[in-house]
């Protein structure tokens, strides 16, 4: 029978770009996914923005998996389908066990089912040795990407349980910027936090890293504001701006734990793009400057303070960005 030119073409452009998909996003890391993938995964999250009510945290919450196993179901329907055109352009590529009769498009999508996914010996073989080769491809294609897909569910699923422990770890000192540094006032200076910012700026970094290589984790959603990353950021983000610009000098703890962890949530900061999250327009409210006054920490004019965060205000946007982004409220 004569092949046809064109479904054989668009098969193999399908197969080609969903291992393409497939190897990007999981084991490509490059701080993005794959280009049909990225999109899909941000639509989806759109849609259930829109179809959940701002306050139903906890129906939001599906939202991760519910992409994470979309993502993959795209993966192997797209790759099922390119195989499947490619069989199908040339009838005489299988022939029936039992009777002997020309596969119709569902019989070759059948025989690309158990190829695939091992099911079975099916109804129908290959018609020869190129198709024999061909075939063993596509059981070759099926085993990458159950083993891969499997893999990936691990590894997201371990750093969703990361992120969730950074923030409780943030939130549990202190929900705001000023409540946090509060904690860890002994009456002369902050030296005592020095631990826990060098604690800090090592999970944010290994985090960093694991929304790099997983993008994904921008959209799980967590229903409790504590375990909300964005929170941690932006009270973990502005405890280093008090400390920066409104504490003196002789109070400050060491300057090496304050820059390491502003530089980790500046880092972080760039792992937003890939998952379409934009900067907001307007900038959040400074923080409190006035509560370490009352604590007596020898700090800044309030309009020195002020004029320096203000500096910040592209960084602290993007952090209002990620907050807008999960339906929350700036820390306050």
């Amino acid at each position: 029978m004569e092949t046809n030119i064109l479904l054989l073409v668009a098969g193999i452009l399908l197969v080609f770009w969903s291992i393409v998909e497939v190897l990007w996003t999981t084991i490509w890391i490059v701080g993005d996914s794959a280009p049909i993938t990225s999109r899909f995964t941000t639509a989806v999250w759109r849609l259930f923005r829109m179809a959940i009510s701002n306050e139903n945290h906890k129906a939001l919450s599906l939202s991760g998996p519910f992409i994470l196993s979309g993502s993959i179901l795209l993966w192997i329907l797209s790759l099922w389908l390119g195989w499947t055109l490619i069989f199908y352009s040339d009838l005489s590529s299988l022939l029936s066990t039992r009777s002997g009769r020309t596969p119709d498009f569902t019989d070759v999508l059948w025989y690309m089912a158990y190829c695939l996914f091992t099911i079975g010996n099916g109804d129908f073989t290959p018609n020869g040795d190129k198709w024999q080769i061909i075939s063993s491809l596509v059981g070759l294609c099926g085993m990458l990407m159950i083993t891969l897909s499997v893999t990936y569910v691990f590894q997201v699923v371990m750093a969703v349980v990361n992120k969730r422990s950074f923030a409780s770890q943030v939130t549990s000192v202190g929900c705001t910027a000023a409540e946090f540094l509060a904690k860890f006032w002994n009456g002369r200076d902050f030296k005592a936090m020095e631990f826990q910012l060098n604690s800090l700026s090592q999970q944010l970094a290994t985090l960093t890293e694991q929304h790099l290589a997983f993008p994904i984790l921008h959209y799980y959603h967590t229903k409790n504001a504590k375990k909300f990353q964005g929170t941690a950021i932006a009270v973990l983000y502005d405890a280093i701006l008090l400390l920066e610009y409104g504490v003196e000098d002789e109070c400050l703890p060491s300057q090496a734990y304050v820059s390491s962890t502003r530089e980790t949530v500046e880092s972080f900061l760039q792992t937003l793009k890939a998952a379409f999250i934009q900067k907001s327009e307007d900038a959040p409210p400074p923080p409190d400057l006035s509560r370490l006054r009352e604590m007596g920490v020898p700090t800044v004019t309030a309009q020195n303070f002020q004029q320096k965060v203000k500096e910040e205000a592209d960084h602290r946007k993007l952090v209002l960005g990620l907050i807008k982004n999960n339906l929350r409220q700036w820390p306050s």
